[in-house]
């Protein structure tokens, strides 16, 4: 039905994307069951000096379309041309639609979103150093979108680890690299300082806004309109964990490494969960790893009948929260 097109027609894969993206989008206008008091997002440093001023309603939409498109595009573009997926398996754009749609449902836009568009330039450049004989550029390109990721949304310092760890998957030990990789993540930091020290009379502020920032741990909170969505979600990480672990990780061993990062990704991005306090960010903070694991996985499913039936459970969940925030149910 869906799963098809998605993963063999590149045109009608453009087009089924692009309406359900301008749908979902259109859609959020008429929410009425939404969250419109003020957050503060002081500590995410970059995001409340340029989009966290108090913009409209419907300039907020457009921004966050346009992060979501492109975060979209970034991740099939990554899943594509790292080997992770099939060259014309869609599929993980349309889970990382679904999945950051699901969470659009405040005025405000959303600060991993937007931090999104640096996470995945890292993890093009670090996947990208693999069997490079000379890649401390890639390091440290890596280095620096991810430290630019933590100033959209600092939550992400908690998926720092990732970086070291997936430098331990794909080459051998180099301390040149090591030292690279770490520069690149501590120069926006260094950068930061530098203009604090400049301008203001505390130039040591930002580490503060990091110790507030990952001390508000508190038990996630989930909304029962959102469990149904939840539950699809975590069977069909399951299922593909159990496919990945009975057929193995690909046939390829750039693949298989590429995999193995995604899914300590994963466990990193667990951590985040306990940071968010709104009901609908549960998932947003896997949306990255989900939406290419769950994507390969239905595409790499032969009987089409059972991808077509996880994808419309998928849909149904998604359609759920849709209709609470229209106010419908």
């Amino acid at each position: 039905m869906i799963v098809g097109p998605l993963k063999n027609n590149i045109q009608l894969s453009v087009i089924i994307l692009l309406l359900f993206c301008i749908g979902a989008w259109v859609t959020t206008f008429a929410f009425v069951n939404v969250e419109t008091s003020p957050i503060n997002y002081k500590e995410h440093i970059l995001y409340s000096f340029l989009l966290g001023n108090g913009f409209s309603f419907t300039f907020n939409q457009m921004i966050s379309l346009f992060a979501i498109l492109l975060g979209a595009f970034f991740v099939n573009f990554l899943a594509i041309e790292q080997e992770i997926t099939s060259k014309t398996n869609y599929l993980p754009a349309f889970f990382y639609l679904l999945f950051a749609f699901s969470a659009t449902t405040k005025s405000m836009i959303e600060p991993l979103l937007t931090a999104n568009l640096f996470v995945l330039p890292a993890l093009y450049f670090l996947i990208n150093s693999y069997r490079q004989d000379y890649a401390l550029a890639e390091f440290f390109k890596a280095g620096i979108f991810m430290g630019l990721a933590s100033f959209f949304c600092i939550d992400y310092i908690t998926v720092f680890p990732l970086s070291f760890i997936a430098l331990i998957i794909l080459r051998p030990f180099n301390w040149r690299e090591w030292v690279i990789l770490l520069i690149g993540l501590l120069t926006p930091l260094y950068i930061y300082i530098g203009i604090c020290y400049l301008t203001t009379n505390d130039a040591f502020t930002v580490f503060d806004m990091m110790k507030e920032a990952i001390s508000t741990i508190q038990k996630p909170i989930i909304s029962e309109y959102y469990v149904g969505f939840i539950f699809i979600t975590i069977l069909a990480l399951a299922f593909a964990l159990i496919h990945y672990l009975g057929k193995g990780f690909g046939g390829k061993v750039k693949t298989q490494k590429t995999k193995y990062i995604l899914l300590w990704m994963m466990v990193f991005c667990l951590f985040m969960v306990f940071f968010e306090q709104m009901s609908d960010m549960i998932l947003l903070s896997g949306i990255i790893p989900l939406s290419i694991i769950i994507g390969d996985y239905l595409s790499e499913i032969k009987q089409l009948k059972i991808a077509n039936t996880l994808l419309v459970l998928f849909i149904g969940g998604f359609s759920i929260i849709y209709l609470h925030a229209l106010g419908i149910i």
